[in-house]
């Protein structure tokens, strides 16, 4: 503000003698000057934010306040798709990935959200995460048994984001073996928001690849060496009929079928 009044009043003399243009050069604003006016562009105040987190020197409640600035760039309905090309224009996936390894949980999981916000329903954003590894990091979060759970459902979110109608990320999902990992966390996971999350997850995917979904989730039942409680029975009695006729052998072979409604007699 200093620096606005100073040169407000250098430049507003009504009786200065008119500048030479050599004159005129040194009394152009700078950059600074600029910034306090007119506010700092999204791409600085982007690449303000990751060299913030970035910086061994930056305490945790700053990186948070810096994390939080970061997310609330990229979601800005007006500017975000160009917001998201800032970020892989300036080679910033690869330093926002490495958040996701940082030593405090609560900043895993504001990375988590910066980067699930980024991805959803934006397919140049999906496709960059994915090639930056971002899938591969996600699923070894939602493997790591002493992960946690806050940060597990916030990468149940990002996940989601990356692979939602984006089939490319969608295949690297199911070549990293996404499904087996999301079965781990439904016969594991004692967190109701976690388990929620994964369940509507799911529930998205059959909507995306009924077949896929299916077959996983029947192949795990057939498999599974829990027991059933008398209304989970009652309710599969009355599921896997109409299940059948719907998706046959799409989602299971007949002797599957038979070995499947053999188990829940």
């Amino acid at each position: 503000m200093e620096k606005i009044l100073k040169w407000s009043t250098e430049n507003s003399d009504p009786s200065a003698v008119p500048q030479q243009p050599a004159t005129q050069e040194k009394n152009k604003l700078d950059p600074e000057i600029i910034d306090l006016i007119l506010g700092k562009s999204d791409a600085v105040q982007i690449r303000e934010a990751v060299e913030a987190v970035s910086n061994p020197e930056t305490s945790v409640d700053d990186k948070k306040i810096a994390l939080d600035n970061l997310e609330m760039l990229v979601e800005q309905i007006d500017t975000a798709i160009g917001n998201y090309e800032l970020i892989e224009n300036m080679n910033l996936w690869p330093q926002i990935l490495s958040f996701l390894s940082l030593p405090e949980a609560s900043l895993r999981t504001q990375a988590l959200w910066v980067c699930g916000t980024a991805v959803q329903n934006n397919p140049k954003a999906q496709k960059a995460f994915s090639e930056n590894g971002g899938l591969t990091l996600i699923l070894n979060i939602l493997k790591d048994a002493n992960e946690d759970m806050e940060v597990k459902s916030k990468a149940i979110y990002t996940l989601s984001g990356a692979i939602k109608h984006y089939p490319p990320g969608l295949a690297q999902f199911e070549k990293d073996e996404g499904y087996d990992v999301l079965l781990k966390l439904l016969e594991t996971s004692n967190e109701i928001q976690l388990l929620r999350k994964t369940i509507f997850l799911f529930n998205t995917l059959l909507i995306q690849v009924p077949d896929t979904v299916l077959r996983t989730l029947l192949s795990e039942l057939r498999h599974s060496s829990q027991s059933f409680a008398d209304d989970e029975i009652n309710e599969l009695r009355k599921l896997l009929p109409k299940l059948r006729t719907k998706y046959g052998e799409c989602a299971l072979t007949p002797i599957e079928w038979d070995e499947l409604e053999k188990r829940i007699q």
